[in-house]
């Protein structure tokens, strides 16, 4: 059965797992009550087999070995999901008009402290480098949506940005997208095009990482291509799992 989903029973699933990662800082960053967050657990037998986690339409799953697919199918139906984060293995008859593979990745590289001048940067040149990078497989919302939730999460100590300029400006940047005591996943690692071939992504990369792991958590990345799972890899990065999206058109 699946229900509307408190603290209590997401906590009960605590794991540094990258999929629960994702659900829990959700809901540390949001929590009930807000009309674009929702959050479920599917329960077998009295005991929580799965989390579900919806921002907007895009939906995050959390599954352990006896939860049941067909009635996460059938809950995903009902809300019209956009697009589904799963495992990869999962969901296998889910309908979606188009689905993206990829690897997940947790960092096990020794400790690793750049020698560039990093800094925080602001969320205005952080989107335009985002931007200046955006691909078929890396698109960035409106600056607005953004921008309040980059500076909400920020404030709550739930996303840590990177970022090293060249001659004033923003050259390269890393943040993480998911945060929580156990866990962060990072994301939106970006070099400006005009930036590129200098090793700036993977000083940053291997920068954050390392501090994560310093702090006693796990530092995992989604990676949805060939190029960039070789990048993670020489980075200090193994892959340790595989991740579906699945996305429906609107």
């Amino acid at each position: 059965m699946i229900t509307q989903a408190g603290r209590e029973k997401l906590l009960s699933l605590r794991a540094d797992d990258p999929f629960y990662t994702r659900i829990l800082s959700l809901y540390e960053s949001y929590g009930e009550g807000m009309p674009f967050v929702g959050f479920w657990v599917q329960e077998n037998d009295g005991a929580v087999a799965a989390a579900i986690s919806r921002f907007e339409d895009t939906f995050s799953l959390y599954l352990t070995d006896a939860a049941v697919d067909e009635e996460i199918a059938a809950f995903l139906r009902f809300q019209d999901a956009g697009a589904v984060m799963t495992t990869r293995g999962s969901l296998t008859d889910y309908p979606s008009d188009r689905v993206i593979e990829g690897q997940v990745l947790r960092y096990t590289g020794e400790p690793y402290d750049s020698s560039l001048e990093l800094y925080a940067p602001e969320v205005k040149p952080l989107y335009d480098l985002l931007k200046s990078c955006e691909s078929p497989i890396f698109r960035v919302p409106a600056y607005l949506s953004f921008l309040s939730d980059v500076t909400h999460r920020r404030n709550l100590g739930k996303c840590t940005v990177l970022g090293t300029a060249l001659g004033g400006r923003l050259a390269s940047a890393v943040m993480t997208v998911s945060e929580t005591a156990d866990a962060a996943i990072l994301g939106a690692v970006a070099t400006h095009p005009d930036c590129r071939r200098r090793g700036l992504s993977r000083e940053l990369v291997r920068t954050l990482a390392s501090r994560i792991t310093r702090e006693g958590r796990a530092a995992y990345v989604f990676s949805a291509s060939e190029a960039n799972t070789r990048f993670y890899q020489h980075s200090g990065f193994e892959i340790t799992a595989g991740f579906r999206e699945l996305i429906r058109s609107r």
